[in-house]
């Protein structure tokens, strides 16, 4: 069994309750439908903040992020509220994604852990584990109106 199938659901439920400020820093929770189910998701993923935008990764390999890439807009849990945002995804250009990563990964440690890239002794990325998570990732970028 996949652990995350049971650690998600309380970090959804901890992220819209009033104890969120203990998660809110570093997680968001991206609430969307099923494309095909209609089912209801809430997925918490961290993020970088970038003025009035919000930068998040996933494997590629996680199914869950393709129910997001035919919308435009759709919901995150961010400090306790639920926002209205538009939806972003770059999943082709690895180089944007390579990008994306560096900045990601030199602002969060533990999102260095989870995408396996070395950080150096400056905090900068290995640029070798670099160009191998990009291929494997796919950016999520939630823009608020």
């Amino acid at each position: 069994m996949n652990l995350w199938f049971l650690i998600n659901p309380f970090v959804a439920w901890l992220a819209r309750s009033p104890f969120h400020f203990f998660i809110s820093h570093q997680l968001l929770i991206i609430q969307f439908e099923g494309r095909k189910s209609g089912r209801k998701y809430q997925v918490p993923v961290s993020y970088h903040r970038n003025g009035s935008s919000y930068t998040c990764v996933t494997l590629r390999s996680n199914i869950w992020w393709r129910n997001l890439k035919d919308l435009s807009q759709t919901k995150i849990w961010l400090k306790g509220k639920l926002i209205d945002v538009n939806v972003d995804l770059e999943f082709r250009d690895d180089h944007v994604v390579e990008n994306t990563l560096r900045d990601l990964v030199t602002n969060n440690r533990i999102d260095a852990y989870f995408a396996k890239i070395k950080l150096n002794k400056d905090g900068d990325p290995n640029i070798e584990d670099l160009a191998k998570a990009a291929n494997l990732h796919t950016v999520l970028k939630f823009t608020t109106s």
